[in-house]
């Protein structure tokens, strides 16, 4: 997925809508509305810029880790692992 696709898809993501709307809800003051719209967006965009880099480094790193057949094997049955063990909680 190129840069521009994955910025595109986030007009689909229901996690996004939900974030946005929620926040404009919640935090946009009546009496200055273009003001709050432009905090409001100030802020995600300080919050979300260090989060996503950080993400996306982790992915690159992650990614020459995982060129190894063995190690991608072994990732992939500690994660199957860990997803199962989510689980646990609801099963008890």
């Amino acid at each position: 997925m190129r840069f521009i696709n994955a910025a595109a898809f986030q007009w689909v993501n229901p996690k996004a809508w939900v974030m946005a709307i929620t926040a404009m809800a919640v935090y946009t003051n009546p009496d200055h509305p273009f003001l709050s719209v432009v905090l409001i967006s100030m802020a995600f965009a300080i919050v979300n810029l260090p989060s996503v880099s950080v993400w996306a480094g982790f992915g690159t790193a992650l990614r020459g880790f995982l060129s190894d057949p063995v190690r991608l094997k072994w990732f992939n049955i500690a994660m199957g692992v860990l997803l199962a063990a989510t689980l646990w909680p609801m099963l008890r």
